[in-house]
């Protein structure tokens, strides 16, 4: 039986949230095929039993990654490796052990990849308190955050670029999530070793609902500047206007959190929107299934999962041209896809399926169909043993 080593697999491998790792691994049933991936905590048990987790008892992100790569370096050197995959290398990032040469006579997999989203100072905050392993107070990070982004450009962005590059052209296969990440890796190396495979979503967890005759909307997301509830907020205003109960239900905490209450509250519509925090998933769930629509303002993102879950669901959504955005959703058929920073489109297409139901219903339903077909996590961990199978 061939052995697969992952490492990197996740700092923490839990179904909760998107558990995008998790579900791959879950996923990866064989019996030709042992996988064994090394992650920081276990948090959720993988239930294939061809999988083994091995737990590293990290931390921190820098101390997880130290030990993956260190690891794989030692078992790859001891010839006890047919293939080493690490799993969701982060756009412009690399891999020592790749760099080093160690893993230049073992098949070697990269992915699921995706391209970059702009990170804003409150993200930064918290991806560099998950690096260290305790919450930064803000103006810390800023202190890092803002004279970094400063110099950037000319100091660690090219260094960074070569060996991410180098990381490539070591891989004999990468794995995208969309064809439009396909085109942004092909940048760096030769396309053929690119396959895309994307993201999915629990189908059997996210059940379909037929469309319920509401008036109720549900958006989903950390409240930060990137996900654009600014924007929504002023396209409700306009929505309200025609659909005076209309209703709001927003998910998701974050720093930006009082400031769009009172934005809110200025735009006169603080009635027909509630801010919920943060929630357990089933209540999310249970308002997908009521809602007319789901809508996602979002201004930059690399691959959106919540958009997933709510098509899962049968819900219509109106998303903004993020990237993937036209590949997720086809423009007129499962939702609306509209451009990002304009409140306008966004309203216009909100009204439209808030005045016409059976068009709700219908994108609706065309959305699950979607997902069933392309986007089923049972098909995707399939896949990926498939990709092994064709390296050994």
């Amino acid at each position: 039986m061939a052995r697969v080593l992952i490492a990197p697999a996740d700092t923490s491998l839990s179904n909760l949230r998107y558990g995008k790792s998790y579900n791959v691994l879950n996923n990866m049933t064989a019996d030709d095929v042992w996988i064994d991936a090394l992650v920081g905590k276990e948090e959720t048990t993988v239930e294939a039993e061809n999988v083994t987790v091995r737990e590293l008892g990290t931390q921190n992100r820098l101390q997880y990654y130290g030990r993956s790569f260190r690891t794989a370096a030692r078992e790859i050197r001891a010839g006890s490796v047919d293939i080493y995959h690490h799993m969701n290398l982060s756009y412009r990032w690399f891999n020592p052990v790749l760099l080093a040469g160690i893993a230049a006579d073992t098949p070697t997999v990269l992915g699921p990849c995706q391209t970059g989203h702009a990170i804003m100072a409150e993200e930064f905050n918290n991806m560099l308190s998950q690096a260290i392993g305790y919450e930064l107070p803000l103006p810390v990070s800023n202190a890092v955050y803002y004279p970094m982004n400063a110099v950037r450009d000319v100091t660690i962005d090219p260094a960074r670029m070569s060996l991410f590059r180098r990381t490539l052209e070591a891989a004999d296969r990468i794995t995208v999530v969309h064809e439009e990440a396909r085109e942004a890796y092909a940048r760096y190396v030769d396309e053929s070793k690119i396959d895309v495979i994307p993201l999915g979503v629990d189908v059997e967890l996210f059940e379909f609902t037929e469309r319920q005759d509401t008036e109720t909307l549900v958006a989903i997301g950390r409240l930060e500047r990137r996900k654009g509830y600014d924007v929504l907020l002023d396209a409700l205003a306009t929505v309200v206007e025609a659909v005076p109960n209309v209703h709001l239900d927003v998910f998701g905490e974050g720093p930006e959190e009082q400031a769009l209450r009172e934005q809110a509250a200025r735009l006169g519509v603080a009635d027909n929107v509630t801010f919920h925090g943060y929630v357990d998933q089933s209540v999310v769930r249970d308002h997908l299934a009521r809602a007319r629509a789901f809508v996602h303002p979002s201004r930059s993102e690399s691959f959106s999962l919540v958009r997933l879950e709510a098509m899962a669901v049968g819900c219509p959504v109106v998303v903004t041209d993020t990237s993937g955005a036209h590949e997720m959703v086809r423009d007129g058929n499962e939702g609306f896809v509209v451009p990002t920073e304009a409140a306008e489109p966004i309203a216009d297409a909100l009204l439209e399926l808030l005045s016409d139901f059976e068009l709700a219903r219908a994108m609706g339903a065309r959305a699950r169909e979607r997902v069933e077909r392309k986007y089923d996590w049972r098909a995707i961990g399939q896949q990926y043993v498939d990709l092994y199978r064709s390296l050994l």
